[in-house]
């Protein structure tokens, strides 16, 4: 007698879901820009006795920071998106340029923004006066800036961002 053969079904090869190195340098630097926009981009320091520090975040709209830093938060974003786009898709076209060439853009915007932030002077100084029968008074106040750590590792995650895309800007060159 003999043993019916059981029928074998096709087995589906498992997905691939490696991503690529420079693919995951510009989804992390995209989650670090996201990620640290709300820890302290900036702080503020009035110099004088019994005060204490004020810090912003890059959502703030004091000190000069909205709406630009918002622009580098949306960059974080894209570049979140254009990584994850990449790495599922490949190398594709959108409005006519490559996902790559993308990615690089968006993250040189946002580095060079950072970067800004980071070399402009934050620190102010004001001086008031004022007459008072024929004495003048003068009043002067000094606030020293500096760049927050959230501001600091929000560049570190655009540089990242940058180094990946260069990466793979170069990976297609190659090809």
């Amino acid at each position: 007698m003999t043993q019916p053969v059981a029928q074998q079904q096709p087995v589906a090869q498992p997905v691939d879901l490696r991503v690529p190195i420079s693919d995951a340098l510009v989804m992390l630097g995209g989650v670090l820009i996201l990620g640290f926009s709300f820890a302290p981009f900036m702080s503020y320091q009035p110099v004088t006795r019994n005060s204490s520090a004020v810090e912003y975040s890059a959502w703030e709209w004091t000190g000069f920071l909205a709406p630009l830093t918002w622009f580098v938060v949306v960059g974080g974003l894209l570049l979140l998106a254009l990584g994850l786009s990449r790495a599922l898709n490949g190398d594709r076209s959108l409005l006519t340029f490559r996902t790559s060439q993308l990615q690089l853009v968006v993250a040189a915007y946002a580095a060079s923004v950072l970067i800004g932030y980071a070399l402009a002077e934050k620190s102010s100084e004001t001086a008031t006066s004022a007459e008072f029968l024929g004495a003048r008074i003068q009043v002067g106040a000094t606030t020293a800036g500096e760049f927050g750590w959230g501001g600091v590792l929000m560049l570190i995650g655009a540089l990242v961002a940058v180094v990946g895309a260069v990466m793979n800007l170069l990976a297609r060159s190659q090809r």
